[in-house]
């Protein structure tokens, strides 16, 4: 029996995009920073629209509202996640103009940005354990099927 829990595999790829955008921070290579960033936010605007036109407002309807997984936090989420996004844009920006930001600023980018990493891994996490468990309980095996063929896997993620 196949679990919505496979639409998770996107988080992987995420993680992944997002790891490889603070490596070029670590390596001072702010351009492809915020090249690789942006690459991110791309493949996560996807991912959050999908789940918001199809996975939260279905999850709305046969789960409703459930201590810790209310479907409001998820878009709260969403938005908090896209404004500390633009936040650390805006920084990687700042960095690039200045000609001489070095190792120590990179190290900060990196501490202011991981308030967006801690955002990211408690969604992730929410997501995980209740969104979409609960979610796949609560369908039946044809509509689970129906879910994961209208989704699949994000255009943009390997």
């Amino acid at each position: 029996m196949r679990s919505l829990l496979e639409l998770m595999e996107v988080h992987a790829s995420l993680h992944e995009s997002f790891a490889v955008h603070r490596d070029l921070v670590v390596l001072r290579d702010f351009p492809r920073a915020l090249e690789a960033l942006d690459r991110f936010e791309q493949d996560l605007r996807v991912h959050m629209d999908q789940e918001e036109k199809v996975i939260l407002p279905l999850y709305e309807e046969r789960i409703g509202h459930v201590r810790g997984g209310d479907p409001q936090f998820f878009y709260l989420e969403h938005r908090n996640i896209l404004r500390n996004l633009d936040r650390a844009r805006e920084s990687l920006r700042r960095l690039i103009r200045e000609s001489k930001s070095g190792a120590r600023e990179a190290h900060v980018f990196l501490e202011e940005e991981s308030l967006l990493y801690q955002l990211l891994e408690h969604h992730d996490l929410r997501e995980k354990n209740v969104l979409y468990p609960r979610l796949s309980d609560a369908l039946s095996p044809s509509e689970r099927e129906d879910v994961l063929a209208r989704l699949g896997r994000p255009q943009g993620i390997a």
